[in-house]
């Protein structure tokens, strides 16, 4: 039978390692409000804060916080529903001994809506005909010209694709830096009855591919499964995204590598302009995380992958 060990260094991560729970209510759906439910967890507002237009409230605790069972609880009692995320959090230390980062965007702003469907090429030769995995971009990034907003004031940000866009003065930190399997794509704006005009940002894209993920990974499911094992994985909300790795799969590691795993939405018809794809994560060294981390650059999550020898 075959066993596999995981690594010391891995190991003294996970025990540093702390998971936080993020409850999200609608403030409206809690009779008398939410601070009837708040004041009884003993949440204030250290832990609970609501939106700028208070229709509703985030509650982040630690995994092991006595008030968490408390709050689910009376919010069971009350019938009131929730959203729950869970996320793994991490030192700096824990960052930087990392042999990789998977790189998460987020920003209340969303991803800007970029892709097939606004006019970015792409060649379908060695992709999945059936969901699309694999396509290989062929020309600039284009993105909605309409929400150019989303943008707007960042150093760097994803397309609704996953995509990673950086302005470019981070471009040139990046290509100075001397980090490996970078290369860049200029971005366009394409505007209805207008055309489409360049902006002064740079597609991030990674030229090496990971092998497949090891199957101790959690936090990753198939929603749809396709033929080709490689695409529609999601991230549920409730699992911490934890991605593994054997010790061997990192022999090869760029700077900045991609998934062999494509997630999201999947909608293709074989009419790769009329499609919804899926896309790779990005998995980056710690360099990577400094550069944008030195620049300002804000909005994203890194998380650790974590390596077995198997």
């Amino acid at each position: 039978m075959r066993s596999s060990r995981i690594l010391e260094s891995d190991l003294a991560r996970r025990r540093d390692m702390r998971t936080e729970v993020e409850i999200t209510v609608i403030n409206d759906r809690i009779p008398g409000g939410p601070e009837t439910v708040l004041g009884l967890a003993k949440c204030g507002p250290d832990v609970a804060v609501a939106d700028e237009g208070d229709y509703w409230t985030d509650i982040t605790l630690d995994e092991k916080d006595e008030r968490l069972p408390l709050l689910l609880s009376l919010l069971k009692e009350r019938g009131i529903t929730w959203i729950e995320r869970r996320r793994d959090r991490f030192t700096d230390e824990e960052l930087e001994s990392a042999r990789l980062l998977a790189m998460e965007y987020f920003s209340p702003a969303g991803s800007i809506f970029a892709g097939p469907r606004v006019g970015t090429k792409y060649d379908m030769g060695k992709a999945c005909m059936r969901c699309g995995a694999g396509a290989r971009q062929t020309s600039a990034m284009v993105v909605d010209g309409q929400e150019l907003h989303v943008i707007e004031g960042r150093r760097a940000a994803a397309t609704c694709y996953n995509d990673m866009l950086v302005d470019e003065k981070l471009a040139g930190a990046l290509a100075q830096s001397g980090a490996t399997g970078i290369t860049f794509r200029g971005v366009f704006a394409a505007f209805e009855g207008r055309g489409h005009f360049q902006l002064p940002w740079r597609q991030l894209c990674a030229t090496h591919t990971m092998p497949p993920m090891s199957p101790r990974s959690t936090g990753i499911e198939p929603y749809k499964p396709c033929t080709c094992r490689r695409s529609s994985f999601t991230t549920p909300r409730e699992i911490p995204t934890r991605l593994v790795y054997r010790a061997s799969d990192l022999a090869d590691i760029r700077d900045v590598n991609v998934t062999w795993e494509w997630f999201g939405e999947v909608n293709f018809n074989g009419d790769v302009y009329d499609s919804v794809l899926p896309f790779p994560l990005f998995l980056v060294t710690p360099k990577i995380r400094r550069i944008f981390r030195d620049a300002g650059a804000t909005g994203f999550d890194w998380i650790p992958i974590r390596v077995v020898d198997e």
